[in-house]
C-alpha cells in the first residue's frame, strides 16, 4: 500500500518554522574553530562547536526567506507543464527569466502552464503590466503564467547553492494556515491524442452587414465551403473578432445557407466571454471575421471557463483558455462531436474523436499561494559581516566553523553582534604568541582552565582568549559564572612562564556577553581554515530543508 507525506506538510512546517523565527527574532550565526572541525550531529559535535565561538552575529528576519531551485530560462531546454494529476517537486515547471532576457532588468520568475507538447523554448516571456491575467504566450507555443520578480540587488544576495528566494513570503509575512480560496480555475485543457485525432474541421469569413439582435449575416473566404444543410453547425462556437482585435465566442443556436444568395444567417446565444445577451450588445462590428469550429464543453462545480480548440489539417492539436472561470473542484471537458459528418464510430471514416482533460490550478488560481505552489520546503538564512562588525570581534586568526543557533542566552540584552573572546590586559603579552596554549593551576599543580591565544595587540597590551571552555568547573566569581577562569590566579605559558592579569584585575578582564554552552544547533558546516583581517567582509548563505 502506498503512503504518501503531503508536500503540504513540509511547507506548513516550513511555515511555522519562519513564523517562529519571526515571533522570537532569536537566531543567530556562530563562527567558530580556529582549526578543522569535523561536524556531525551529536551531543557532543554539537557541543564542541559552542565551546570553540569566536564571534556571532544575529541573523535578521528580513534576511530569512522560503527559497526554491534556480531553473534559470535556457534556449533549447524543455521545461514541465503544470498538471494538477503530475507531482512537480523537483521538476522544471517555472523557470527565471533573467536581465539580459528581458526589458525590465531584474529577474522575472514565470510558471509554465503548457510547454506545446513537450517543445524546446526559443523565445522567453517577456513581462507587461498591461497583459491580461499575467499570461503570456510566447512564438515558440508555451503559456506561461508571471509570479514574482527578484531585483538585480535581492537575487544577488539571496540566491545560495542552487536556490533563489520566494520574495514577498518572508517571515514577516508567512501564512501559517492558508484559507480556503473557494476553487480552483481552470489552468489548462490537454489535449491527450493531438497527432492522432482527425476529422475536425473550421470555417472562416466575415459578417456582411451590422448583428441584429441574435442574427449574424456571414459571407464565406475564399477557399471555404459553407454547408447548404440547414442546422449543419448548430452547438458548434462560432468566434468573431472585430477589425480592433477584440474577439467575442457564441454557441451557433441556428444555421441556414441560402443557395439562392450565398448569404448565410446564424443565430446565437450570449457572449460567452462578456456575458453580453447577443452580438450587438457584446459589440461585434459589421466588418467583423468570423470563425466557426467544435464546442469545447468544460463541466464542473465552478463557472465562467471558456475555451476553444485550435484546428490543423482536421486535428485538434491544442486548447486555448479565454476564460479561467473560478471555483471548480471537479470538472471534466469534452468536444463536442459536430452533428453532422462526424462518425468515430463508423469504420469506413478516417474521423477519430479528440480526448480532451480539463486542469485545474492549485485553490484560488496561479500565483494565489507561493509557498504551496512552488512545493516549497526550503528557506534560506542570510548572515555577513559588516565593516562595522569587525570593530566588534576578531579581524584576525582564522576560522573552519560556521552554524546556525536558536536561542543562545546573553547576560545582557541580546546583542546584534558579540565577540566571545575573553580579554586580558597584561603586562606580559610578550610571553605568548597567537595559537599558544595558556592555562591556570590550582594549589595542587591541576590545571583549572585552559585557552587558545587568538591575538595579541601589542598596541593596548591585550591578549585574547578563545576556545577556553573544557572538562572544568565554573568559577562563579568571574563574569557570568559560566566559565572556569579563577581570575585570582596568573595564567601560564607552555613553558611555566607566569602571566600576571595587571592591576585592578576587575578592569583589565573582559569576558563575552554569550551565556557559554546555551542555544540550540541548528546548523553546523566546516571548511578549510579561513583568515580573518581588518579588511574581511564575510557573507554566509544556508539553505536548509525540512
Amino acid at each position: 500500500m502506498a503512503e504518501i507525506l503531503s508536500n503540504s506538510l513540509k511547507s506548513d512546517t516550513t511555515r511555522l518554522f519562519l513564523s517562529d523565527i519571526n515571533s522570537n527574532q532569536d537566531f543567530y550565526m556562530f563562527v567558530s574553530s580556529v582549526d578543522t572541525f569535523d561536524p556531525n550531529d551529536t551531543l557532543v559535535s554539537k557541543m564542541s562547536f559552542k565551546e570553540k565561538t569566536l564571534f556571532g552575529k544575529k541573523i535578521a528576519s528580513s534576511d530569512i526567506h522560503f527559497c526554491i531551485p534556480y531553473y534559470p530560462w535556457q534556449v533549447g531546454q524543455v521545461y514541465t507543464e503544470y498538471d494538477d494529476t503530475v507531482d512537480l517537486e523537483g521538476k522544471n515547471f517555472y523557470a527565471v527569466v533573467g536581465p539580459t532576457q528581458n526589458d525590465t532588468g531584474d529577474y522575472r520568475i514565470y510558471k509554465c502552464l503548457d510547454n506545446n507538447n513537450g517543445s524546446t523554448v526559443s523565445n522567453p516571456p517577456n513581462y507587461n503590466s498591461t497583459t491580461t491575467n499575467q499570461l503570456y504566450k510566447t512564438a515558440d507555443g508555451y503559456v506561461w503564467k508571471y509570479m514574482y520578480r527578484l531585483s538585480d540587488l535581492e537575487f544577488e544576495a539571496y540566491n545560495a547553492l542552487g536556490f533563489i528566494p520566494v520574495v514577498g513570503m518572508t517571515a514577516n509575512n508567512a501564512v501559517i494556515q492558508p484559507s480556503d480560496a473557494g476553487g480552483s480555475t481552470i489552468s489548462d485543457v490537454i489535449v491527450s491524442n493531438p497527432t492522432i485525432n482527425n476529422g475536425y474541421t473550421i470555417e472562416e469569413g466575415r459578417l456582411n452587414a451590422s448583428p441584429t439582435g441574435d442574427k449574424l449575416s456571414i459571407v464565406a473566404d475564399s477557399g471555404y465551403n459553407f454547408s447548404p444543410i440547414t442546422n449543419y453547425y448548430t452547438g458548434q462556437y462560432i468566434y468573431t473578432t472585430n477589425s480592433n482585435g477584440v474577439s467575442r465566442l457564441f454557441e451557433i443556436t441556428y444555421y441556414f445557407y441560402d443557395s439562392n444568395t450565398d448569404e448565410i444567417e446564424i443565430r446565437v446565444g450570449a457572449d460567452l466571454i462578456t456575458g453580453a445577451a447577443g452580438p450587438t450588445l457584446a459589440g461585434v462590428s459589421n466588418n467583423a471575421s468570423i470563425t466557426i469550429f467544435p464546442k469545447v464543453e468544460i463541466k464542473g462545480d465552478g463557472t465562467g471557463a471558456v475555451a476553444i480548440p485550435n484546428i490543423v489539417d482536421g486535428q485538434i492539436v491544442n486548447i486555448t483558455i479565454l476564460q479561467q472561470g473560478s471555483g471548480y473542484h471537479n470538472v471534466t471537458a469534452q468536444i463536442i462531436d459536430p452533428v453532422f459528418d462526424f462518425d468515430p464510430e463508423d469504420a469506413t471514416t478516417t474521423d477519430i474523436r479528440a480526448i480532451v482533460r480539463a486542469v485545474m490550478s492549485p485553490d484560488g488560481g496561479h500565483g494565489t499561494n507561493l509557498i504551496d505552489e512552488f512545493k516549497c520546503k526550503n528557506f534560506s538564512l542570510y548572515g555577513y559581516i559588516s565593516a562595522a562588525d569587525n570593530t566588534n570581534i576578531g579581524a584576525v586568526n582564522t576560522y573552519s566553523a560556521v552554524g546556525v543557533v536558536r536561542t543562545p542566552s546573553f547576560a545582557n540584552t541580546a546583542p546584534d553582534v558579540f565577540d566571545n573572546r575573553i580579554a586580558v590586559v597584561t603586562n606580559d603579552y610578550a610571553k605568548v604568541t597567537a595559537n599558544n596554549t595558556i592555562t591556570q593551576l590550582n594549589t595542587d599543580n591541576e590545571i583549572i582552565f585552559s585557552a587558545r591565544v587568538h591575538e595579541v595587540d601589542e598596541t593596548a597590551n591585550t591578549i585574547y582568549l578563545a576556545e577556553y571552555m573544557g572538562p572544568y568547573q565554573n568559577y562563579a566569581n568571574t563574569g557570568n559564572g559560566d566559565i572556569s577562569l579563577d581570575i585570582t590566579l596568573p595564567f601560564r605559558n607552555e613553558t611555566g612562564q607566569v602571566i600576571s592579569i595587571n592591576t585592578p584585575i576587575a578592569d583589565n578582564i573582559t569576558v563575552s556577553n554569550y551565556i557559554q554552552r546555551t542555544g540550540e544547533v541548528y546548523f553546523m558546516e566546516d571548511f578549510f581554515p579561513l583568515a580573518r583581517t581588518d579588511l574581511s567582509r564575510e557573507e554566509f548563505k544556508f539553505v536548509l530543508e525540512f
